[in-house]
């Protein structure tokens, strides 16, 4: 027979076996994965298919597996857009830049130091207007207006010059 006490119990085994329960949906993988960032769909845009397995001429002339490097079926998007839009296998322009960098002489190496220097004096010089300066949300896009590229009326300059430009987004072109 059971008592009031056995009722206590089968009430309190039910609601600790309910709480493990619940707690086991935030846990594991899944709730790691939700916490983090990573929803319930994935992004189809990162999912790359892999290349078809290729079978060696030689199975005895295989190189020596190395630890972190690229593996020979995986895509390398960068290099296969540029061999797909120049027809070229290699990257776009000189593949090694140091006779680019012989050319143009060596480096100062006070470079960062002078230009340090020359940006503050800058700064003190091209502050703006006392206005400008109290109502201004962005203080760098304020200092640096002079040298700030105007996309849209750069555009519109290279066109008219006659060369070909891509097509810009709409609020760009103000025709």
């Amino acid at each position: 027979m059971a008592g009031p006490a056995s009722g206590n119990f089968f009430g309190a085994s039910l609601l600790l076996a309910g709480a493990v329960a619940l707690a086991g949906c935030s846990g594991g993988l899944a709730g790691a994965l939700r916490s983090s960032g990573v929803k319930g769909t994935p992004d189809e845009f990162l999912v790359l298919p892999t290349k078809p397995l290729e079978m060696p001429q030689n199975l005895a002339a295989l190189p020596v597996p190395m630890p972190g490097t690229a593996n020979l079926v995986d895509y390398h998007p960068g290099p296969e857009a540029v061999a797909g839009l120049t027809g070229r296998a290699g990257p776009a322009g000189v593949a090694n830049g140091n006779a680019l960098v012989a050319r143009a002489g060596g480096a100062d190496p006070q470079i960062r130091t002078a230009l340090a220097a020359e940006d503050v004096e800058y700064r003190r010089t091209h502050r703006g207007l006392l206005l400008e300066r109290w109502f201004a949300k962005d203080q760098d896009a304020l200092i640096y207006k002079d040298m700030t590229l105007d996309a849209g009326a750069e555009f519109q300059r290279l066109r008219a010059r006659g060369y070909q430009v891509p097509s810009p987004p709409p609020s760009l072109v103000s025709e």
